[in-house]
């Protein structure tokens, strides 16, 4: 065929004439070709399908996904990706949560009325009571309670928390926040930071509260360009209250970098809550209220216990005059 090819290009080249169609003669090589062609055309989609049951057999599904009714497509739901992946004899199993703290924004979403805070928060506390079966609902009432005094009782302009998880205690604190007041919080996991931001604009905080991904080693300048006044030098950016609220080990190490930043100084408020609560990690951190007590520059203003050494604590770095 490579022959023919070459041979019709110089026919038209010479005589600039149609090219001539192959002979129908069944003993040309044009002809056996076409219909070798064609009968490939034919007979491939066939031996396809009878072999694809054979090789199924012999290899295993390979994922199994069931279909999404129509109405629920253009979106990947969770639940409905398969859960078995086998490759040859062995087998790998691969289990797809839905996700809890994604079925908190569904059920917050479906159940309160955009920009309801206060409907916001309890609809959130009536989820975790019954997510967690009411364990440890006495503490984080206390917790609740603790919170709101001491912002009510400070009304800090500028706030930090870290720690967002899903947005809880960032909306308890902005809603409480003067006009003008800001409040950053920083939270290591891309997803609960996407859930915690989408829940702070349901409920139309997004003007008081900003949601940053990462941790406060890396983002510390961000920190203090969120919190800054406009015009405000970044080196004059300081808060005047902090919530630790992240992994308990970096309690001290991140509020240690807050100081050397400057975000944290005389007259800054902290609070951190040591308590496992149900889902945490339970590889505990370092003793909060012992740091605070060992540290001149602070005075424990309310420690509330909860479990062994566990508890609240809320402290000020004292203006040393």
């Amino acid at each position: 065929s490579s022959h023919l090819f070459v041979a019709r290009r110089r026919t038209v080249a010479a005589t600039a004439q149609p090219t001539p169609r192959p002979s129908r003669d069944p003993s040309s090589c044009a002809f056996a070709a076409m219909a070798s062609r064609a009968l490939a055309s034919r007979v491939a989609p066939r031996m396809r399908a009878l072999a694809q049951p054979q090789l199924a057999a012999a290899v295993g599904p390979a994922l199994v996904v069931p279909q999404a009714p129509a109405s629920r497509r253009g979106i990947v739901h969770a639940e409905s990706i398969g859960t078995v992946v086998q490759v040859g004899k062995q087998s790998q199993w691969t289990a797809f949560m839905y996700g809890r703290e994604r079925q908190l924004l569904e059920h917050v979403v479906n159940n309160v009325e955009e920009g309801d805070v206060d409907g916001l928060l309890a609809a959130m506390d009536e989820f975790w009571a019954t997510h967690f079966q009411m364990k440890g609902t006495a503490t984080w009432s206390v917790r609740k309670d603790l919170l709101d005094k001491t912002i009510t009782d400070k009304a800090p302009q500028r706030a930090i928390e870290l720690g967002t998880y899903c947005g809880y205690s960032a909306l308890r604190i902005a809603r409480k926040l003067p006009d003008g007041g800001k409040l950053v919080s920083i939270e290591v996991d891309p997803l609960f930071s996407a859930i915690a931001a989408r829940i702070v604009e349901y409920a139309r905080m997004q003007d008081k509260v900003k949601v940053l991904t990462g941790t406060v080693e890396t983002r510390v300048n961000r920190l203090k360009e969120c919190l800054a006044q406009p015009g405000q030098a970044l080196e004059e950016v300081k808060s005047d209250f902090i919530l630790c609220d992240h992994s308990k080990e970096r309690f001290v190490p991140d509020l240690e970098l807050l100081e050397q930043s400057g975000l944290a100084g005389p007259g800054t408020v902290v609070m951190g809550d040591t308590t496992l609560y149900p889902g945490d990690n339970k590889d505990g951190g370092a003793d909060l209220l012992s740091h605070f007590a060992k540290d001149g520059k602070y005075r424990v203003a309310q420690h509330v216990g909860t479990e062994g050494k566990s508890g609240l604590t809320v402290c000020e770095w004292q203006h040393i005059v």
